[in-house]
């Protein structure tokens, strides 16, 4: 599959992000370069997995949508759609869309996680497993295979399993993001919260225009109730992503937390203007995704929380500004 193989040129998508300085920006120049290159489809492609990346799925199924029109022959944009589709709960719909990337390339990896993924946040533990395996055994040397099967140990409550998957991806792709940040998760899954601060404070140094790096670190220190240090990793993470409204709404519960009610207003209003169209971040593992369904439903939990905790410092009579 020459046209695939041509395609799998947009993994290297990490690297254009340090170099426009962000994911966020990234989405925009590969759009905009794809449109003045119409005919390059690895642009177009490129600029949907930036948009699925920074937590902006409409945008990145409009470009999947134009450029499948066109070209229906490419099973990675094929697996990609299903990669989106399960992140919108689109469940029925990303089903079909992996099992066209699978129809025309049946030996094609990343189609297989990409329904691996959607099994996984469909419950089918063992179907997803499954999935992940025959991934491994197609490209052993990808460590998205072994993420999800870690994904699907958080998912199952054996975090301690999934932490050795999530180890295995690292080593083999030492410059993987994802994961390195899914085993900081994991670890806090196995209450090794100290070492998961330590793996995503290495994260920052290593990534430090990641926004998710930063988020996660923030999400992880506001449990430890560190929550100053937590407030300066949410005001990294959310510099590099402004609309992110995941960002916004962990920030509001860190500050009310904190006691400090009129800023966690502030960040609430935020989060609910920039709604379900905003963007929900790698501030949440995988592993959380697939047990939740949804990253709209993580979106409306943590308002929740943020609502509560804000309410709780407004009675304690700590609602002042810091």
């Amino acid at each position: 599959m020459k046209r695939a193989a041509r395609l799998d040129t947009a993994k290297g998508l990490e690297k254009i992000v340090l170099e426009a300085g962000s994911i966020w920006k990234a989405a925009g120049r590969l759009e905009e370069e794809a449109r003045r290159n119409p005919g390059n489809v690895v642009l177009m492609h490129g600029a949907a997995m930036a948009y699925e990346e920074s937590g902006r799925p409409k945008k990145a199924l409009r470009l999947l949508r134009e450029l499948l029109d066109k070209h229906p022959e490419l099973a990675p944009s094929h697996a990609l759609m299903g990669r989106v589709l399960t992140g919108m709960g689109r469940h029925n719909e990303a089903v079909k869309s992996c099992k066209r990337a699978l129809r025309i390339d049946p030996r094609f990896a990343d189609a297989r996680m990409a329904y691996g993924h959607t099994l996984l946040s469909m419950g089918k533990m063992a179907e997803a497993m499954r999935m992940f395996r025959a991934a491994a055994r197609i490209e052993p040397d990808n460590s998205k295979a072994y993420e999800g099967m870690g994904s699907v140990y958080i998912a199952i409550n054996r975090p301690m399993r999934a932490a050795a998957y999530f180890r295995k991806a690292a080593k083999i792709d030492p410059d993987s993001a994802d994961a390195v940040m899914e085993l900081g998760s994991a670890l806090i899954a196995a209450d090794r919260v100290e070492k998961a601060i330590s793996v995503f404070e290495m994260a920052v140094d290593v990534w430090p225009k990641l926004p998710q790096a930063h988020l996660l670190l923030a999400t992880t220190l506001t449990e430890m109730e560190r929550y100053d240090e937590a407030e300066e990793s949410y005001g990294a993470g959310i510099a590099l992503a402004p609309d992110t409204a995941t960002a916004w709404a962990l920030r509001a519960d860190n500050h009310g937390r904190a006691g400090r009610a009129k800023e966690g207003r502030r960040c609430l209003e935020k989060a609910v203007a920039l709604g379900k169209d905003g963007v929900v971040s790698g501030a949440v593992s995988t592993g959380l995704v697939a047990n939740l369904g949804t990253v709209d439903k993580i979106l409306d939990g943590i308002i929740d929380d943020a609502r509560g905790s804000i309410a709780d410092a407004e009675k304690r009579g700590r609602g002042g500004g810091a």
